[in-house]
């Protein structure tokens, strides 16, 4: 278990920066040149792809002790469902950014503003520069005289090229969130019901594997997906008997382990706790149920059978401590007892 196998990220002993093995760099043994890696490469030898480069070679696989082992899979648990959770609220962030913002020009305007509010240094045409004494007056008369074409250009290509890097960035974060995601989730056994921590990227190619449409939204694929999982598991359990080797985990709700369920489900969002549903197979109303009602949906699938199950642990508790009592006493001392008790 390292970081080339997606499942885990590491810090830097150099910067203290987090990464894994998307966003790592990596260079071939031979050549020292840099080369894409792909975590379905991990167990397997490749090449790095260069013209004068041909030799193949692997990666480094080190054991782990049983414990260690189990450490890990709680570690990379609970981290991955502190991703999930701070991704939807960017996305819900974004979703509110967009409609206050609106056009590009209206950001543009506002950039303006904050410039002349002086809670900009640069002018965000042409990039001039608002040193340290100059005033809101100094920067609306930039403005007004801001006319150059040219160096107008200039910057809004530099700028054009410091977004794009920043894309890039934000890109291979997410590839490295999402694969760490996904090699969680294989590794803790391709549970159905851990659907919900995968992202939308993730479950869309998941959902082509089956054929499934992926034009819905995110708690609707998990529902389609693990249908046919479950599905398909029960139908290859039914033909291949005890031989069967089953690929998914498609234990219910309330036969799973306490450490396999989401951590603190009262802080999730209503949509979170509609993916973490979904991911069950437990039936609820995308249009009405709110955050309450999931949470009593969620406890009452996870309690199912457990009271019966107390009541009868409690009358073969009686059961036991009677036969013991009555093994335990002597006939003759309750003879005796009787005895003195009717005199």
């Amino acid at each position: 278990i390292n970081a080339e196998s997606g499942v885990k990220q590491y810090l830097c002993g150099g910067c203290f920066l987090k990464f894994g093995c998307m966003t790592a760099i990596h260079h071939c043994p031979h050549c020292r040149k840099t080369f894409e890696y792909d975590p379905e490469d991990y167990h397997r030898k490749i090449t790095c792809g260069n013209n004068k480069c041909d030799k193949p070679f692997g990666f480094w696989m080190f054991k782990v002790s049983e414990r260690r082992e189990k450490e890990i899979r709680i570690e990379v648990k609970a981290e991955n469902e502190k991703l999930a959770k701070t991704r939807a609220q960017q996305r819900r962030r974004g979703a509110r950014a967009d409609k206050r913002i609106g056009t590009l020009t209206n950001e543009e305007r506002v950039q303006e503003q904050l410039f002349t509010l002086r809670l900009l240094d640069n002018c965000p045409r042409c990039g001039w520069l608002l040193e340290k004494g100059m005033h809101k007056d100094d920067a609306r008369d930039h403005l007004k005289n801001c006319n150059d074409q040219k160096q107008i250009k200039a910057y809004q290509k530099s700028l054009a090229d410091r977004k794009s890097k920043e894309n890039s960035r934000k890109q291979a974060q997410e590839s490295q969130e999402e694969m760490q995601a996904f090699k969680t989730w294989e590794y803790n056994g391709r549970q159905v019901g851990q659907l919900w921590m995968l992202s939308e990227n993730i479950l869309k190619r998941e959902c082509k594997k089956y054929n499934l449409e992926t034009d819905d939204p995110k708690h609707v694929l998990i529902s389609k997906l693990g249908r046919v999982i479950r599905d398909r598991e029960r139908k290859m359990i039914t033909m291949g008997g005890e031989n069967h080797k089953s690929t998914h985990d498609i234990t219910p709700i309330h036969k799973v382990d306490a450490e396999d369920l989401p951590a603190n489900m009262e802080s999730m969002e209503t949509e979170d706790l509609q993916c973490v549903a979904a991911s069950y197979g437990l039936d609820f109303d995308h249009s009405s149920d709110v955050k309450v009602d999931l949470l009593k949906k969620l406890e009452s699938a996870r309690l199912k059978g457990t009271g019966l199950l107390m009541i009868l642990d409690d009358q073969s508790d009686k059961k036991k401590r009677r036969k013991r009592k009555s093994s335990d006493d002597d006939p003759e001392y309750e003879v005796i007892a009787e005895g003195r008790d009717s005199d």
